[in-house]
């Protein structure tokens, strides 16, 4: 008499399948998971970073936007030297500056937009996109 393996009928290789298969995606989302708390940690990092070092800013650069725009990006990059960001520039909106920095890995990636509004007040946002 021969034993049938696992794998020798339909169902049993539907069995595999389903097991082999789910593994994986409990792997996915526990990855997911794990890269999602990364990319927030670094967000939250990064808006301190920005909050502290961009206060000293001066009222004459953020009122001298555009042409100081060079000056501004400068101290965004050296406020967040050493960590996993792209600082990607910035803009002028409603007579504030906005210094728009990405982060993340993958799928999780975080934009985060700090708003130079003068007498040392950096406002920051994070949104959960690309910027």
């Amino acid at each position: 008499m021969r034993v049938r393996g696992l794998t020798d009928t339909k169902e049993g290789r539907l069995v595999v399948i389903a097991l082999v298969g789910g593994t994986l995606m409990i792997g996915v989302a526990l990855g997911n998971v794990l890269m999602d708390g990364a990319a927030d940690a670094t967000a939250d990092e990064v808006r301190d970073l920005l909050r502290r070092e961009l206060s000293t800013v001066s009222d004459e650069a953020i009122a001298g936007y555009p042409a100081s725009a060079d000056a501004i990006e400068a101290a965004a990059v050296e406020a967040v030297r050493g960590e996993p960001v792209r600082v990607l520039g910035t803009t002028g909106r409603d007579g504030d500056v906005v210094v728009v920095v990405q982060a993340g890995w993958g799928w999780q990636v975080r934009c985060i937009e700090a708003e130079l509004r003068g007498d040392a007040t950096v406002l920051t946002y994070v949104r959960s996109q690309h910027c």
